[in-house]
């Protein structure tokens, strides 16, 4: 009987190199595990993250991923912190991707609130890259500590320190001074104003240990109108590009985050 050998070793051949070549296109996206950016330092009640479908109950300490989507329940919050020295808290019905190059230290960082409030302390990231996005408009930030609540198709954006940037499409309006907000909605970019008692805030949003002190109420700012003090910015930045309107959406943001 005739050896199949010389027709079994091209067969043999091929599918080897038909392996090799799965391996190097699929095995890379297949196997590539979940990169890690943080953890959540405080949880208060019923806190969940999705990642690829799979969802989990935070618990303190549990580790966060780059593209994990974070969910507050009702009465519920939570403070998290990044590689990056970044600091999150979120206020009850609160829903947030952590999206983009989040927290490694590299340009284009980004998160995506689509519902409640946030308090964000932007990190040691570089200088330039760091944006809130939302449904209704952009916030551009850099050395700053922002609010952001969402509501009822609009956005409240309170500037607690630094330098921040709010933008629909090209029309955008520069917070400088502390506790100055800006309300975006409806294609409409208002100027910035003195925050006033209807106006609301990541502090009547959210209470707790995962909340916080600090940040800005109406009756710590001043007379409505009159400007506050000048937040701190690092030296030489203009978040508008030397224009309070008219800019580029989005911004940046660097500095002083807390770490872990």
């Amino acid at each position: 009987m005739p050896s199949l050998k010389p027709l079994l070793d091209p067969i043999r051949s091929f599918q080897a190199l038909f392996v090799v070549f799965v391996a190097l296109v699929a095995g890379p996206l297949a196997a590539q595990p979940a990169q890690i950016i943080g953890a959540a330092e405080i949880v208060e009640n019923r806190v969940s993250g999705e990642i690829s479908g799979i969802r989990r109950q935070l618990a303190p300490e549990a580790e966060i991923y780059r593209s994990e989507l974070i969910r507050t329940e009702a009465a519920s919050s939570t403070r998290l912190r990044f590689s990056d020295r970044s600091d999150l808290r979120l206020g009850p019905s609160a829903q947030i991707r952590l999206d983009s190059a989040i927290y490694t230290g590299q340009a284009g960082t980004a998160v995506t609130l689509t519902r409640g409030a946030l308090r964000f302390v932007s990190g040691n990231g570089p200088v330039g890259t760091y944006q809130i996005r939302t449904p209704v408009a952009t916030i551009g930030l850099r050395g700053t500590t922002v609010d952001v609540v969402l509501r009822q198709g609009r956005a409240f954006v309170t500037l607690v320190d630094g330098a921040a940037q709010v933008c629909i499409g090209n029309r955008c309006s520069l917070l400088t001074n502390r506790c100055d907000y800006v309300e975006a909605g409806g294609g409409q970019v208002r100027p910035a104003q003195r925050l006033t008692p209807n106006v609301p805030t990541f502090n009547t949003a959210c209470r707790g240990a995962a909340c916080g002190g600090g940040g800005c109420t109406a009756s710590a700012t001043g007379t409505p109108g009159t400007p506050g003090p000048a937040a701190p910015s690092p030296g030489g930045y203009d978040p508008a590009g030397g224009s309070d309107s008219g800019g580029s959406a989005g911004g940046g943001a660097s500095g002083g985050g807390k770490g872990r």
